[in-house]
C-alpha cells in the first residue's frame, strides 16, 4: 500500500524518503508572489518573507491535477493508495483528494486526519508502521482512527500580530495583549483549532505545552513525541530536552512548522504532538 499525504504534514525529508511517502504540496501566496510548499519556498524563507508582508500570507490546496499525479505515481508502486490530508475543517485539501479520486482507476482511501502538522505527520508515520505490519486496508483504517482519536495537539503563539493580520483579532486587542504579556495556548479539537487559555508570558505559556502532556497520563516510553517550531530552533530544542527528561518518550521529532499551519501560528509558535 502506498501512503500519500500534504505538504502540510511537515514531515523532516529524511523520513519522507525513508518511508517512500508521496506529498503533495499545498500552495503559497505572499505579497502577491505565488510558492509551492517544499518546492521553491523553504519553511525558513516562508517565515522571513512572511515577517516582511504587510499582509497575511494565504495558502491553497493543491491542484486537482496535483493529486491526481500522486495517485499515478502511487499506483506505479502499489496496487492500493492510502492518501491522508489536513483537518476537513481547516482547509478543502481533502474535498479536493476525493474529487481527484474519481479520475484514477484503482483502489484509493482516502482519511481525514482531523489535524494539522506533525498532527497529520505522525498519523502518515502511524499508517506506514501498520502497512510494514503487514495489517489490510480495513484494520488499518481502524487503528488510524483510533490513534486520532488519542492525539493532542497544542500550540504556543508567541504574537498575535497574525491574528489582526487575518482579520481574527482587533488591532486594540492585540495592543492590550502585548502590554500585558499575555500568551495564547490552543488546540486542536475535533479538526478545529480552539483557544485553550491566555496566559501572561512565554515561561508560561510553554510550561502549559508540558502541563497538557502531563494530563494526558499516559506512559511515552513507546510513544512519538511531534514538535514543530514557527522559526525559534532555540526555544524548541530547550522543549525538547525538558520533554525528553520528563516524559522519556521512544522518540521526538523535531522540524520546523511549514506555511499552512504557521501562518496563522505566526513567527515564535511551537507546537507539540503526542
Amino acid at each position: 500500500m502506498q501512503i500519500i499525504t500534504d505538504s502540510s504534514c511537515d514531515l523532516p525529508q529524511e523520513i519522507i524518503d525513508r518511508l517512500k511517502i508521496l506529498i503533495v504540496p499545498l500552495q503559497i501566496e505572499i505579497n502577491g508572489e505565488e510558492f509551492t510548499d517544499g518546492v521553491n519556498l523553504t519553511h525558513h524563507q516562508f517565515f522571513e518573507k512572511m515577517a516582511a508582508s504587510p499582509t497575511l500570507p494565504k495558502t491553497s490546496q493543491p491542484s486537482p491535477q496535483s493529486f491526481i499525479d500522486a495517485f499515478r505515481e502511487g499506483f506505479k508502486r502499489h496496487s492500493e493508495i492510502l492518501s491522508i490530508h489536513l483537518s476537513s475543517r481547516l482547509s478543502g485539501t481533502m474535498e479536493g483528494a476525493l474529487m481527484a479520486r474519481n479520475d484514477v482507476e484503482g483502489e484509493i482511501s482516502i482519511f481525514d486526519s482531523l489535524s494539522g502538522s506533525l498532527g497529520v505527520g505522525l498519523q502518515v508515520m502511524k499508517a506506514c508502521e501498520l502497512v510494514k505490519e503487514g495489517l489490510g486496508k480495513q484494520a488499518i483504517l481502524e487503528r488510524l482512527a483510533e490513534y486520532r482519536e488519542q492525539m493532542r495537539v497544542v500550540v504556543y503563539l508567541e504574537t498575535l500580530e497574525n491574528a489582526v493580520k487575518g482579520g481574527r483579532v482587533s488591532k486594540p486587542k492585540e495592543i492590550v495583549a502585548n502590554l500585558l504579556n499575555l500568551k495564547p495556548v490552543v488546540h486542536v479539537e475535533e479538526g478545529y483549532v480552539r483557544i485553550l487559555k491566555t496566559l501572561r508570558g512565554k515561561k508560561k505559556g510553554i510550561r502549559m505545552l508540558l502541563e497538557e502532556m502531563e494530563k494526558k497520563g499516559v506512559d511515552y516510553s513507546n510513544r512519538i513525541v511531534g514538535i514543530t517550531h514557527c522559526d525559534c530552533l532555540e526555544d524548541a530544542l530547550a522543549l525538547k530536552e525538558e520533554i525528553m527528561q520528563r516524559f522519556k518518550p521512544a522518540e521526538i521529532i523535531l522540524t520546523t512548522m511549514g506555511p499552512v499551519i504557521g501562518t496563522h501560528a505566526g513567527t515564535g509558535g511551537l507546537l507539540v504532538c503526542f
